[in-house]
Order: structure tokens, then sequence, then C-alpha cells
């Protein structure tokens, strides 16, 4: 039960931090009463679980009660705060749980005298928990990952901010530092590492993920609904009922064809998340979803939902404590204004086939930071925006990622790019439509995004730029004098006539994608002889010829990572001298050469840390034997595998 009490001080101390932002003088002495009672039941529950106490029935359900007690006092004050509460409601609340408190805390003195003691737990889960999960939060952390359905690969980047949705981290760097602290303990595996050497999707061990979902239903702290449970639901049993008001995540993958019984009473929920099977019936359940009787939703994860209807989307919008919102894009097309209710909210990801039409009311949330989607402005008419929107994205946005909007023939998003003084992610679609007054505005926009980085370095910016549908040669419109400036990341795709001034001219960069530009190796190395600091370069190009990096490659030394990607016929000579940092090399090309008289891929131990390089399967037999080799005389050994071409 250890488990169990450091995932409940946990969130004790989430209840602290909000008890202690009450201000009102009538209700600060209740707030400090309660925040002592709940310190007090606290240190009783660790000090028994560090003496290795177990707890009988009654006492796990008190175990419960006293989450679902911290969950409420975090409602209470966060729905006040978010001023849909008066504060006449807000006092009878707090004096609510205040009493709930003073029970509390007598029932678990009175059980304190009864709780045993026993040996120390010896499930390897256990043990592996006991041994790497000290720092606060991190139980409820991967308590979370109980949400998704076994076997299923999580994002790591949306699974960070949920959590920061979800109160379970304070800051973005907490939640990096307990994925990391997850995966160095092998508590939760990476199943997919992006080409740059970041972890892109994991999951828990099947270990992990048995012990800590039967810990959250023996707790109540997420409730379950999919084809094997739905007769057991509909029964509605009092045990089953007490789990369903108890809960506060609701985790929902029926089965195919499956039809869904949920719970009656789900008012308290704050997070519903749904993976259906390929080949579930949706219209099955959509029907059952009624989003008016959610009152504290945080997040609300509708990637794999059904179809959305109108009411739907307005009973959303109706939840003002939404924090994290993601609906699939291929089942909406517009978003009303009705979003600007959701001034609470801090991701919405729009994300998927279709481009969505936003109103501006999305860009004047005070607390959205990402946004994800295809979008375009409702508004044709830039002067129709207004010159409050235009000064609070410059001073009060909080905007970091803009990933991303659509250029067509309406005005708007490249407009307005230039007020977002937080913008970090960019990501731009210039369709065929584009108008010489959006192309004119994107390229004043991307010059200002880019010297801007020289500001502030350590806030690393990433741009990406798909102008594949563009008429004409797009990067030539960027104005590229005294466009000198940093960049973290920079992915262009489309057709170029030469390579991008505005990159040549850029002070330095760390990673680099081009995709389908057309340009040779030899205009790529050439444009990036001014350009220093590169660690990763991807190239998804049909027209390389050939790839040399020899001694004179100087500019090149940083790199850590190379992709790349050729259908055609590719040459290749990788030399170990100018590329001491490397870590990884992958050249997918099925009609691979080395240039004559060089190894394609030099392996040698000046490459000190090189640990894999990668090849197309069907390779020439000759250079694949000859790597695999080299590979086992390096002192890392590193890895030689072979890969097709990504889908």
């Amino acid at each position: 039960m250890e488990f169990g009490v450091a995932a409940f001080g946990a969130l004790v101390s989430v209840a602290l931090t909000k008890l202690c932002s009450v201000k009102e003088k009538e209700l600060k002495s209740d707030a400090i009463f309660i925040s002592n009672k709940l310190r007090m039941i606290s240190a009783i529950m660790k000090d028994h679980a560090r003496k290795g106490g177990c707890f009988s029935w009654v006492q796990i359900e008190l175990i419960a009660q006293l989450r679902r007690l911290s969950y409420d006092i975090e409602d209470c004050i966060d729905y006040f705060h978010a001023k849909k509460m008066n504060l006449e409601v807000f006092s009878a609340e707090i004096r609510d749980l205040k009493v709930r408190s003073k029970n509390m805390s007598s029932e678990i003195i009175g059980l304190a005298a009864t709780l045993t003691v026993m040996g120390p737990p010896v499930k390897d889960g256990v043990v592996i928990l006991k041994q790497s999960l000290n720092p606060p939060g991190n139980v409820n952390c991967l308590l979370y990952l109980c949400l998704f359905p076994p076997n299923h690969p999580v994002r790591t980047k949306p699974l960070i901010r949920r959590w920061l949705a979800e109160g379970l981290v304070q800051r973005e760097k907490d939640a990096v530092t307990n994925l990391k602290i997850f995966i160095k303990s092998s508590i939760i595996s990476s199943t997919q590492t992006s080409n740059n050497g970041k972890v892109r999707r994991c999951q828990p061990t099947e270990l992990m993920l048995e012990y800590t979902s039967q810990q959250s239903m023996s707790e109540y702290s997420i409730l379950f609904c999919d084809g094997a449970a739905q007769t057991l639901l509909a029964e509605q049993s009092q045990a089953e009922s007490l789990q369903a008001q108890a809960a506060r995540r609701l985790s929902v993958h029926p089965a195919a064809n499956g039809e869904l019984n949920l719970p009656q009473d789900l008012s308290r929920l704050r997070t519903l998340a749904i993976f259906p099977s390929n080949t579930a019936n949706l219209a099955s359940y959509e029907a059952v979803l009624d989003f008016s009787k959610y009152k504290v939703l945080r997040v609300l994860d509708l990637k794999e939902c059904a179809d959305m209807s109108e009411k739907h989307l307005q009973d959303i919008c109706s939840q003002v404590l939404m924090k994290y919102l993601s609906i699939n894009s291929g089942k909406v097309d517009r978003i009303g204004r009705d979003i600007g209710n959701l001034d609470q909210l801090e991701t919405l990801d729009l994300s998927g086939s279709k481009t969505v039409m936003v109103f501006k009311e999305v860009l004047l949330l005070p607390k959205l930071m990402h946004l994800f989607g295809k979008l375009q402005l409702t508004s044709t008419n830039t002067t129709m925006l207004g010159w409050k929107l235009k000064n609070f994205l410059r001073d009060k946005s909080v905007l970091e990622t803009l990933a991303g909007f659509v250029t067509g023939g309406r005005t708007g998003f490249p407009q307005l790019m230039r007020c977002m003084r937080m913008l970090r992610k960019v990501k731009i679609w210039c369709k065929s439509d584009a108008s010489e007054e959006n192309l004119d505005a994107i390229s004043q926009a991307i010059t200002k995004f880019i010297r801007d980085g020289t500001a502030d370095p350590r806030r690393g910016r990433s741009l990406s730029i798909d102008f594949v549908e563009c008429p004409r040669d797009f990067m030539n419109t960027i104005n590229s004098d005294g466009s000198k400036g940093i960049l973290d990341s920079l992915k262009l795709c489309g057709k170029l006539s030469e390579f991008a001034k505005f990159v040549a001219h850029l002070t330095a960069i760390k990673e680099l994608c081009l995709c389908s530009t057309g340009l040779s190796w030899v205009v790529i190395r050439d444009g990036l002889a001014n350009v220093r600091g590169l660690k990763y370069l991807k190239l998804i190009e049909d027209n390389l010829g050939s790839i040399d990096i020899l001694s004179e490659a100087d500019h090149l030394k940083a790199i850590k990572r190379i992709y790349v990607v050729c259908k055609q016929t590719l040459k290749v000579a990788v030399a170990a001298a100018p590329l001491p940092n490397l870590v990884s090399v992958h050249i997918l090309c099925q009609d691979l050469h080395a240039i004559p008289g060089t190894s394609c891929i030099e392996i040698t131990n000046s490459m000190k840390k090189l640990e894999e390089v990668a090849l197309h399967p069907k390779v020439d037999g000759a250079i694949s034997a000859e790597l695999q080799q080299a590979a086992k005389g390096h002192d890392n050994k590193p890895k030689v595998s072979f890969i097709d071409y990504p889908q």
C-alpha cells in the first residue's frame, strides 16, 4: 500500500498549494484548518507505510475517500478562481470541506492504532518503484499511463502536456525529468525514438502496467470501460457505483461493435480519453457521450473518437476548467466562438487531415500555450480582427506553439504572426491560392521570428514550412537582408531552385530537415558553409547525386545524427575525421554505392560516440558486410540495422 500512500501524498501537496492561494479573510482560517488536517493525515499514513504497514479493505476505502477529498479541494478552489462560483457558494463549499477533513482526521487517528506491520513488499514492480520514485508527483504520473490501452504507444509530448494540465507536475522541466526517471529505471520503455534521438513514444512495461492498473482500480482513481466490463457496468452494483462516483479519470476503449454503457454519475470526472478499436461501431457510443454532465473536466482526448455534433462541441465549450482538448480535425471543420469560454485552456489540438476554420476568440484565450492543426481564421479582413487582438498577442498572449496555419487567399494568421511575441514553434502550409499580401506578410514574420531568436537563444525556436503547392519559389520571397538569427530546428518541404538564402545567412542552427527540394548534396553542403552548430541533418531527397563528407567539411563537425532517404541512385563517402561527435547515421537507399576510392561509411574509433548505423534492407551485400565487419572492430560495437523506406 506504500504506492497508494505515495500517490495520496502527491495529491495532498497539490491541495495544500491550492489552499495557500485562498486570500479571502473570512475563509483564511478555514483553509489553514484544512491544511493542518491534511498534513497530519499524510504524516500518519507515511509513517505507517515507512514501517512496512499493510491496510485492510476498510482502510483502503478510507484512502480512496481521502484522495476524493484532495481532488474536491482542488476542484472547488479552481472553480472559484476561474470566476465560475460566487463567494457565498465558495464559502459554503469550504465549510463543507472543513467538516470532511475534520471527520476524516478523526477516522485515521482512530484506525492508526489498528494498523498492522508486515515485512517489506516482494513484488518486483514494488521494489522498482521504491528504488526510483522518490520525487513527489512521480507515482501519479505513472498511474496516469494506465489510461492508455495495453500495447498502446504513448506520445511523449502530449503526455507531458496532459500531466501539466492535470496538475501532476508544475513545470515542463519536472515532467521531462519524471519521464527520464521512468525510462532509466526500466519502468517504462521507449517504443519509438525520433530521428534526432529524443524519445517520441513510450509505454509501461507489462509488469508495471499490470501492477499500476490494479492500484488505480483498487483506489478508485481510474475507471476503465471496455467490452469485458459492459455487463458489470450495466448492473451498477453498489461497489461499482461507488467506484464510478470516486473515479476522476475515465478511459474508454470498447471492443469492436460493442455497445457502451457508461456510469450515470460522472460529474466529478477530470479526464476522459476514448480509444476505440479499428472496427468499433463509433455511432454506438457517440450518442452516449453527454458532455453537459461533466463539471470539472481538465483533459478531454477525443483524437480517436466518433464524429462530433454541434451540440457536443457546444457542451465541450462549457467545460470552464478545461486545460487540454484534443479533437481530430477529420471530424470537425469549424470551431465556433464558444471556444472563448475555455479561458483556462492551455493546449488545443485540432490536428488531422482537414483545414479547420477558427474565430479570433481562440487567439484571445489567456492561457493558451499550444495550438495544433491546419488552421485558418474565419475573418478575411485584417481590419476586422481589431487592435484589441493585436495588442493582446503582443502584450499578454502566452502562445508558444502554432503548428500551424494554412496560408491561402484568406488573410489573418500571416498578418498576426509578427505580433505573437512568445512564439517558439511555428508550422506553415503555403497553398496554391496564397495571395501576394499573405506571402509578403509571412516573409516579414519569418524574418522577425528568426532574428528575435538571437535575443533569447536559450529558448529554442522551431520553424516548419510546407510550400509544395506554392506555384512559385516561395523561399525567394523571404527577404534575407538582416535576417541573421538562430533556429533550433528548421524543416523545409517543397521545390527550391537554389539553397534558401535566409538559411545560409543563419548564425546557427541545430536541426535541419530538407524534403523534396530537388537540391543536390553539393548545393546543400555549400549552402551550410557559414552556418555553425548543426547537430542533426535529415534529407528526404531523390536528386542528391552523391554525399561526400570528407576532411574539408569542418563546418559539419558538430553533427551527431545524419538521416538520409533517397530512392534514386546515391553515392556516399562519409569519413570519420570530420565527424567526431557522430552518434547515428541512417542512409536508406536501395541503390547505394561507395564513391570510388573511399569506404561508403568509414567506421573507426575516431567516431568515439557512434552507436548505430542503418541501411536499406536491399542494399548491396558487399557494402552491408563491410559495415558490419567495421562495426565489430569499433570500441562501442555500434548496432547495424536494416530499415525500409518510411511510409
